[in-house]
C-alpha cells in the first residue's frame, strides 16, 4: 500500500526527502552519505507505533544494530528545537471497505507526521521535555485535507479542515442527501454549511498515545437539546438548520473513520517491516543446544538458521540456490536427528533389560569418579545389538532434537556453518529472509557483504523472484554492489526482448527504484536515478559513481 515515504530533521537529512517504494528499492551512495537514514527513520516510526515512545535508542526490529541515540541525537545536527517529519503515502487502489468509499475521489492519500520537544517563550526546547507528536496533517492527491496540532493538555484539534476538497465535498453531499429530506445541495447550502464547519473544527480534540491519531475523544455539544436535535435530525422546515444538525452529528463520525482508518493501515504497514542488518549474527557451532535469543537475534539474521533447521521447503530452497549450476558452491545443509542423554537414558535402559532377557551376555566397566559410582553395562559383539537398540530408539516417543550441518560434498565430510568461509554464513539470513517471508517489508544493509561478484549478481534474481513471483515481498536494499544493480538492468533488458530465460520473472521499470544519495554541504540530499524498460539509467550517476573501474583500466 506505501508508494513513497518522506522523512526530513532526520540524522542526515535537513529538507524532506521523497523515497519512491517498489518492490525492489535500491539506494546507492559513498559512504557516510546518509544512505542508511531512510532505513533507520522506518526504524523509528515502528518502534514508535509499538511503545509509544520517541525519545528512541535501540528498537526492537533494528536490535543491536540501530541505536539512535535518543531524540537530540537522531535530530538534525542534535539542534532539539527543529521538528522531525515522518510520512507516507498511499495508493488508494490498494484500500478497501469505509477508507476506500471516503476517497474514491483521489488516487493517493499522504499522511505527515511532526514530532517535536516543547519550547519555551524564546524558541528554546526544555531540557527535561520528552518528544512527542507535535502535528499531523492528511493530503488527497497533494492537496490538503485537514491539519492538526498538539495543545498543552496533550489532545490533537484540528487547526484547519478542508471543507472545499473533492473528498470532504462528496461527504458533504451524501450526509446532506441521505440525512436531510432535500435531494440535492446548492451553492448557498454550502456556504452555510461551511459557517458550521467552521465552529465545528475547534471543537474536535483527536487522542494519540504512539505515533498515529487514535481518532476524535471529544465532539462536544452545547446542550442536552442540540444533542437530541444532532442525533434525532427533524426538519423543523427550517433548511439550514436541518442541514446543521446533519452536519454537526455524521461529519465527526466520519472524520473518525478517515483518521483512524489511516492510522490502522500505517501500523499494519509498519508491523511489516523486517531488517536485516550489514553484519550477520554468527550462530553457535550447535544450533540445537542453543536456547539464548541476544539482541540482534532477528536484525543480525541469527534466527534464520533456526528456520533453515526446522523448515524443510526454506531449506531446500535455499540448497538448490548453494548447488546451483551457476554457484556450484560444494556445500549442502542438512539436519541431523539428536537424542538429549536424559532422554535416552530410560531408553537404553529398557533396550539393555530386553537383550539381556534373550540372554546376550554383557559386560561392566568398573565402577569410577566419572561415572558417578555407578558401573555402565557394555555391550560385547554388539553389532547387532546396536541394530536393535537403534531400532528401539527411532520407535521411541523421544524428544528428538534437529541438529543444522552443512556436508561437503566434495569428500561427504560434515561440518559446521563455524568451519566454511564467512560468505556463506552471511548470505544465509539474505536467502532465508527472501524465501521465508512473505508480504514483508524488508530492509537490508548490505546484503552482498563478503560475497564474490559473481554471488552478488545472483542475489538480484532472488530479490526479483521473491518480490514479484507471488511472495509480494518488497525489498529495500542499501548496497555498494554494482553487479547486483548490473543483475537487474540485464533482467529488465531481457524481459523487453523477451529473451528471459526459464523461471526468471519479468520485470519492469514501475517495479524497480534506483536511489542515490549524496551530501550537500552539511546535509544530504535523494536522487532518483530511473531505468528504462531495457534497463538503462536514464540520467548519468552523480560524480561519476561506479567509474572507478573505468578510471583504473584507463
Amino acid at each position: 500500500m506505501i508508494k513513497t515515504l518522506f522523512t526530513g530533521n532526520f540524522k542526515a537529512f535537513a529538507e524532506t526527502q521523497r523515497i519512491p517504494i517498489r518492490p525492489i528499492t535500491m539506494i546507492f551512495g559513498p559512504n557516510s552519505a546518509g544512505k542508511s537514514s531512510f532505513i533507520h527513520s522506518l526504524a523509528l516510526a515502528s518502534e514508535a507505533e509499538r511503545t509509544g515512545r520517541l525519545d528512541v535508542f535501540k528498537t526492537e526490529v533494528g536490535g543491536s544494530a540501530i541505536d539512535l541515540g535518543g531524540f537530540r541525537q537522531y535530530i538534525h545536527r542534535g539542534e532539539a528545537k527543529r521538528r522531525m517529519e515522518w510520512g507516507a503515502e498511499l495508493d488508494v487502489s490498494s484500500l478497501q471497505g469505509r477508507l476506500e468509499e471516503l476517497l474514491a475521489p483521489v488516487n493517493t492519500l499522504k499522511v505527515v507526521m511532526f514530532t517535536g520537544v516543547a519550547l519555551d517563550n524564546e524558541e528554546r526546547p526544555l531540557v527535561s521535555a520528552e518528544p512527542a507528536v507535535t502535528g499531523y496533517e492528511l493530503f488527497g492527491d497533494d492537496q490538503l485535507l485537514l491539519r492538526m496540532s498538539r495543545r498543552p493538555d496533550g489532545k490533537l484539534r484540528l487547526d484547519r479542515l478542508n471543507h472545499e476538497h473533492l473528498v470532504f465535498r462528496e461527504v458533504l453531499k451524501a450526509i446532506v442527501t441521505t440525512a436531510t429530506t432535500t435531494n440535492t445541495v446548492t451553492k448557498e447550502d454550502f456556504e452555510g454549511i461551511d459557517d458550521v464547519i467552521n465552529v465545528m473544527v475547534p471543537r474536535l480534540s483527536i487522542g494519540v498515545t504512539k505515533l498515529f491519531p487514535e481518532g476524535l475523544t471529544d465532539r462536544r455539544v452545547d446542550n442536552e437539546e442540540q444533542e437530541q436535535a444532532t442525533l434525532f435530525p427533524v426538519s423543523k422546515g427550517n433548511r439550514s438548520e436541518d442541514l446543521a444538525n446533519a452536519i454537526n452529528f455524521f461529519l465527526p463520525k466520519t472524520l473518525d473513520e478517515l483518521i483512524m482508518g489511516t492510522s490502522q493501515i500505517l501500523a499494519q504497514e509498519l508491523k511489516k517491516l523486517q531488517y536485516l542488518g550489514p553484519l550477520r549474527s554468527f550462530p553457535p557451532r550447535h544450533l540445537a543446544f542453543s536456547e539464548h535469543e541476544d539482541a540482534n537475534w532477528y536484525a543480525g539474521g541469527g534466527y534464520a538458521w533456526d528456520i533453515v533447521r526446522r523448515d524443510d521447503t526454506v531449506r531446500s530452497a535455499v540448497n538448490e540456490w548453494l548447488g546451483s549450476e551457476v554457484l556450484k558452491t560444494p556445500y549442502e545443509l542438512v539436519v541431523r536427528q539428536l537424542v538429549g542423554i536424559s532422554d535416552l537414558d530410560p531408553v537404553l535402559e529398557e533396550g539393555l533389560e530386553t537383550i539381556i532377557d534373550d540372554g546376550v551376555e554383557i559386560e561392566h566397566e568398573p565402577e569410577s569418579e566419572y561415572t558417578g559410582g555407578g558401573a555402565y553395562p557394555i555391550l560385547r559383539d554388539s553389532e547387532a545389538e546396536a541394530r536393535r537398540l537403534q531400532e528401539l530408539i527411532q520407535t521411541s516417543d523421544l524428544k528428538k532434537l534437529k541438529e543444522l550441518v552443512l556436508i561437503d560434498r566434495r569428500s561427504n565430510t560434515v561440518v559446521s556453518h563455524r568451519d566454511v568461509g564467512i560468505g556463506i554464513t552471511q548470505v544465509l539470513p539474505v536467502l532465508v529472509l527472501a524465501y521465508a517471508s512473505t508480504d514483508k517489508l524488508i530492509a537490508m544493509e548490505q546484503p552482498e557483504i563478503h560475497l564474490h561478484p559473481a554471488l552478488q549478481a545472483e542475489l538480484g534474481d532472488v530479490f526479483i523472484n521473491s518480490a514479484l513471483g507471488g511472495r509480494g515481498n518488497r525489498f529495500i536494499l542499501e548496497t555498494h554492489s554494482e553487479h547486483l544493480l548490473l543483475r537487474i538492468m540485464r533482467r529488465m533488458r531481457e524481459t523487453d526482448e523477451q529473451m528471459l530465460p526459464e523461471g526468471t520473472k519479468p520485470i519492469h521499470p514501475e517495479d524497480v527504484m534506483v536511489l542515490y544519495v549524496e551530501p550537500d554541504g552539511g546535509r544530504s540530499i535523494v536522487r532518483e536515478m530511473p531505468l528504462n524498460a531495457r534497463g538503462e539509467l536514464v540520467k548519468a550517476w552523480p560524480g561519476g559513481f561506479f567509474e572507478e573501474g573505468l578510471r583504473e583500466i584507463f
